[in-house]
């Protein structure tokens, strides 16, 4: 059974059930037992502020699966996951059975949720390559309302399909904006 300890409630009560219009509680603190679930999409919890600002509002929370797909290269999905957290996507792939591609850009298409619109979303790819034609850092470019990440070398030239072959794997993580 669900449980909230307080001092006071000032409560009022209508066809619709109970509703309370003020809570007070005492030595800055209340017990809850289970979890907080809202009854309407768009509401969340503001942290680290004393009244409602739209800034510090959670409102957004979310993890799940994807499935990946490939340009310029082929590989085998082993893991694809992502965590939302308000408008910022964290991603972790694990690839592997990697095939030598094209000469195009090598991209991960697919994400879960779709960039920014305000222009190129670049930033550090981490994580570890193996039995890739590159020793450079990698870097990830996500461009405006696209949902496929470019690799790119530390010069932020495209790295090509043909840098991948079958002793390829990749274990990475990146995070990036939306505005979802």
């Amino acid at each position: 059974m669900s449980e909230i300890r307080v001092d006071t409630i000032s409560e009022k009560t209508t066809a619709n059930g109970v509703s309370i219009d003020s809570v007070t509680l005492k030595d800055g603190g209340a017990t809850l037992s289970d979890n907080l679930l809202f009854n309407a999409s768009g509401k969340g919890v503001y942290l680290g502020v004393t009244s409602a600002t739209a800034s510090n509002l959670l409102d957004d929370y979310e993890e799940g699966t994807w499935t990946p797909t490939f340009e310029g290269f082929t590989a085998t999905t082993q893991l694809a996951q992502y965590t939302k957290i308000g408008n910022i996507v964290h991603i972790q792939v694990y690839i592997s059975s990697v095939a030598s591609g094209t000469a195009t850009s090598a991209k991960i298409k697919s994400l879960p949720y779709t960039c920014v619109t305000n222009g190129w979303s670049p930033f550090i790819v981490q994580g570890q390559f193996s039995g890739v034609g590159f020793t450079y850092h990698v870097l990830g470019r996500v461009a405006s309302n696209d949902t496929e990440l470019t690799f790119r070398d530390n010069n932020d030239n495209p790295i090509q399909g043909t840098n991948f072959d079958t002793t390829s794997f990749a274990l990475m993580q990146f995070t990036y904006k939306t505005n979802s």
